[in-house]
């Protein structure tokens, strides 16, 4: 549960609840409610504000996805996967232009870290038609919710070709 991974983030920084709220700019009872689980749905910009103080990655934070350091690639593989890049831009634009934001927001690190996880999750190329489905079920998974409907995970990387 994310709760959990920032309350292990904030115990090993030796950080109490207000200090780790301000860090991010929020209040101590929102950390509460994240580390509780009431909330179940953290501000994405709390998110990276967090990673980036405590040097790991949002994806650890958001689903548990090892590694957790920021920098904990091997340097080996330093070069980056430009097919996969390409490929979530394709897949942030695509959802830009079908829900309607502005494309600018192309250049939000937010939106195009879930893009790649997206592309990630269910291959490249990722069908523009599928864009919105993978969203969402990416969504459900930053959020913490459990996504119990497998049918819908398997037909979005059936239509993705996976």
């Amino acid at each position: 549960m994310i709760g959990d991974r920032l309350r292990e983030l904030r115990l090993d920084a030796g950080l109490n609840q207000p200090e780790f709220a301000a860090i991010a700019g929020t209040t101590k009872q929102y950390v509460g409610r994240l580390e509780n689980g009431s909330n179940k749905t953290p501000n994405p910009k709390f998110i990276e504000a967090w990673a980036k103080h405590c040097n790991v990655r949002m994806e650890w934070i958001t689903s548990g996805a090892l590694p957790k350091e920021a920098g904990g690639r091997s340097s080996q593989s330093a070069r980056p996967d430009f097919e996969m890049i390409a490929s979530a831009v394709n897949v942030l634009r695509h959802y830009l232009e079908l829900v309607g934001d502005p494309p600018e927001w192309i250049h939000d690190p937010v939106l195009l870290e879930t893009a790649y996880m997206v592309a990630e999750e269910f291959g490249k190329p990722v069908a523009p038609d599928n864009v919105l489905d993978l969203t969402k079920i990416l969504a459900k998974r930053m959020r913490g919710i459990k996504d119990d409907d497998e049918h819908q995970v398997r037909r979005a990387r059936a239509a993705a070709g996976g």
